[in-house]
């Protein structure tokens, strides 16, 4: 069975509870890390991926709460012991951010040190961006400020099911044609922040992209009364949840 897991579910300013957002999509010997928020190699330990199974690293943007993680991942899998190369994807802005943080910290140039491989996707709708397993992953660019920024869309060619993750965005067009007709949309809910949904934008995407249900992430978490927060999607006639640390969604 394929997975998708929640690492984190918090906006930039996590809490005790909640980490910066994070997703995991884990097949049966495999595990692609979506987002490099927190302490990836720790929560990938606890849900028992081994350091040689992680395939891959998909970053959406160039914010810090989304790739901050990823000088601690590197510098893990190497101590580690990690041989093979590491291909991480994404927008071209948010790749040159990566390889300057690891540049910064000399982790390009470790004695032994496995080669990282730069993947630009470019911004266009419905670019395929690869296969792993019976999943093939998608993407969209969305509208995130002055930020290149990519939705993605994770479809199963075995079960059919999908789902689609927003990573930050206004609502957009192009989010509603790749989410359509997803098993479940993975939608940001920041608040009304220039880039950003409320849970309303969020319940409306969703409603026009036509999905079986709706899970709202990267919602604040300090200060904020939760379930309310989850009400105001109210709008989207289907179920409405916030994504939590280790929620499965199965494709």
């Amino acid at each position: 069975m394929v997975e998708l897991i929640v690492l984190g579910s918090s906006a930039s300013v996590p809490d005790a509870e909640h980490d910066t957002v994070s997703l995991v999509l884990r097949g049966p010997d495999w595990a692609v890390l979506v987002e490099c928020g927190g302490s990836p190699l720790h929560k990938l330990a606890q849900l028992g991926v081994d350091l040689e199974d992680l395939r891959a690293v998909i970053l959406t943007h160039r914010h810090p709460d989304h790739l901050y993680g990823l000088p601690a991942l590197v510098q893990g899998l190497w101590i580690g012991g990690r041989e093979t190369p590491l291909p991480i994807y994404g927008p071209g802005q948010a790749l040159d951010r990566a390889r300057a943080l690891l540049e910064v910290l000399d982790l390009d140039e470790r004695e032994g040190m496995f080669a990282a491989e730069w993947h630009p996707v470019p911004l266009r709708e419905g670019r395929e961006i690869k296969r792993w397993g019976e999943i093939l992953v998608r993407s969209a660019p969305v509208v995130h400020a002055a930020n290149d920024t990519l939705a993605l869309r994770f479809e199963n060619g075995t079960t059919g099911r999908a789902i689609a993750y927003s990573a930050d965005t206004e609502p957009c067009a192009a989010l509603i044609r790749l989410a359509a007709g997803a098993d479940l949309l993975l939608h940001e809910a920041t608040g009304a922040y220039a880039g950003h949904s409320t849970p309303a934008e969020a319940a409306e995407v969703a409603r026009e992209a036509g999905v079986a249900q709706l899970a709202l992430i990267h919602y604040p978490v300090r200060n904020v009364n939760l379930e309310a927060w989850r009400r105001q999607a109210a709008g989207f006639p289907g179920p409405v949840s916030l994504a939590r640390e280790g929620d499965r969604y199965p494709l």
